[in-house]
């Protein structure tokens, strides 16, 4: 067993700060963005730390969103360049220094750089890879030590005295005890076989869906996962034409039994990137303030006082939508929301959202509206954890589709693919409503809905990752479990009295049942940066 010995307790009665006698070991488990965020301020702090990075895979920095391998190259990233934090550099300028032959690799031209740009998901993993270097020879410089446990795969953590991790790599089985532990862990699928019986395919790794090359296949969902995976088997069967806001799809040869069928509760594609001006600009009822005295007003309400300030806010938009809609009252609002589109055939309703977000975009002209709407769900984030369960079960029923419909817009891109497709004739999107049936039929899959049967070789799940709960992912705690308590809000992990340290729980799975809205690169620089923040003050 490896042993890093435990933190010495300094401590002085002035106000001069004291330097331990040796580095306070940090374990940052997971190696992707979450962790290069922590990583980005541990590594200015003036104690020097021993900072250890587990990692599963092959080399860390990307996450599985853009690592090469499991994204397909033509698969975007719905973030742009100036919406990603930057870390030592924006994106985009790092993209300015690579030279030709680097942009090459990545499949894109110079003259496609930009602070508003679009770029594939593996652009993004590049940037965090060289990211993480540049990091760990900062932290290195200013006397940090940094190991990068690539193919570590963690397999528990036990809160003792201090916190072992017990860990697995091509050199077998070893462990050791770290000062401070952080759990970003990243992405937590569904298991093959659902709810419904049927065995699904995860979306990911990409490779794994050339087994449905010259076949019908249903994707589940229509967010940007699920066009993820629709571009994927384009892909493997034919090719984009691109030339400017044109697209079409061309088949490789012949493209009979390859169809895809796309699935949702409400049968839309997810609205095309819109522009908006950043910073967001402050809701006037419907503050980071309003919203913390509406906390300490207590639990019981919480979600319709909130809900009473952002109707005030969005009546001061346009009174007349606010009114047709009935903002006032929460039951139904999200139905009554996507009534309009619902209305309309897919595929005009998604021609014309797109011909909308390009002229707007074109103009830098921004909807107060959907920007008062974004702006509310970063307030409300800060909200949710305090809300009782049947209020967060109201908020995920009513707001969070129109959230997540203002938020989860996809790069226009992606959307004129999607319409590529359906013009090639190998693309339909489905209504599937709340009641649906799926089971085996022969060797493929039937699926009953309300407008009738389909039958397909299989079906991907790509409604996005699961939520999970500490002792599921590590069963060393369920030793503490009794004791165990969570705090959503700091995601600070409370450990026994005798043991010293910090455990903090900044993984997503953990972290979605109270916060639905907290995936995303914004939010993993928020996670990061606090977590190392918690170490620090701890130091």
């Amino acid at each position: 067993m490896t042993h890093v010995p435990p933190l010495q307790a300094l401590r002085s009665a002035h106000a001069v700060p004291v330097v331990p006698a040796r580095r306070p070991s940090v374990a940052l488990v997971g190696g992707g963005p979450t962790t290069l965020y922590a990583l980005q301020v541990l590594s200015e702090h003036v104690v020097p730390f021993d900072i250890h990075v587990f990692e599963k895979d092959g080399h860390a920095g990307p996450g599985m969103p853009y690592r090469e391998g499991i994204n397909h190259p033509q698969m975007l990233a719905n973030i742009g360049g100036r919406e990603l934090p930057p870390l030592l550099e924006p994106l985009h300028d790092w993209l300015a220094r690579c030279d030709a032959e680097a942009l090459q690799a990545m499949g894109i031209e110079r003259a496609e750089i930009g602070p508003d740009a679009f770029y594939p998901r593996v652009v993004l993993g590049r940037y965090f890879t060289a990211q993480l270097a540049g990091l760990v020879a900062r932290a290195r410089s200013k006397g940090h030590a940094v190991t990068l446990r690539t193919r570590h795969r963690v397999l528990d953590i036990r809160p003792e005295r201090q916190i072992e991790i017990d860990w697995e790599s091509p050199s077998g089985r070893d462990s050791a005890t770290f000062d401070h532990v952080v759990l970003a862990t990243g992405h937590h699928w569904r298991s093959d076989v659902t709810d419904l019986g049927i065995r699904m395919q995860r979306p990911w790794p990409v490779e794994d869906l050339r087994r449905f090359i010259g076949e019908s296949v249903a994707i589940l969902g229509t967010s940007l996962t699920a066009i993820d995976a629709a571009v994927a088997l384009a892909g493997f069967h034919g090719r984009f034409v691109e030339d400017g806001s044109a697209a079409r799809w061309e088949a490789n040869g012949p493209a009979e039994g390859f169809h895809l069928t796309m699935m949702s509760r409400k049968g839309l594609l997810p609205p095309a990137d819109w522009y908006y001006t950043l910073p967001l600009p402050e809701l006037v009822h419907l503050s980071g303030m309003s919203a913390q005295r509406a906390i300490s007003a207590g639990a019981d309400g919480l979600l319709d006082r909130c809900h009473e300030l952002l109707v005030r806010d969005l009546e001061s938009i346009d009174s007349a939508l606010a009114k047709r809609l009935q903002l006032f009252c929460l039951d139904g609002l999200a139905e009554r929301f996507f009534a309009d589109r619902m209305a309309m055939d897919t595929w005009e309703a998604t021609r014309l959202d797109l011909g909308i977000a390009e002229a707007d975009r074109g103009l830098h002209r921004a909807d107060p509206w959907r920007m008062a709407l974004l702006r509310a769900h970063e307030v409300l984030e800060e909200v949710i954890p305090h809300m009782t369960e049947a209020d967060r079960e109201r908020l995920n029923r009513e707001l969070t589709p129109i959230f997540t419909d203002c938020y989860a817009s996809v790069p226009h891109r992606s959307v004129r693919r999607m319409m590529a497709l359906h013009e090639a004739g190998v693309l339909d999107v489905v209504r599937l409503n709340a009641d649906y049936h799926m089971a085996d039929h022969g060797r493929g899959v039937e699926i009953t809905y309300a407008s009738g049967k389909l039958q397909v070789a299989g079906v991907i799940d790509a409604r996005g990752q699961q939520s999970a709960d500490l002792v599921s992912l590590f069963p060393g705690l369920a030793a503490q479990a009794s004791g165990l308590s969570f705090d959503p809000v700091s995601c600070a992990v409370t450990l026994p009295e005798d043991c010293q340290g910090t455990l903090t729980c900044v993984s997503i799975p953990v972290l979605l049942p109270t916060d639905p809205f907290v995936q995303g690169l914004e939010r993993a620089r928020d996670l990061g940066h606090m977590a190392a923040r918690r170490i620090v003050a701890s130091v």
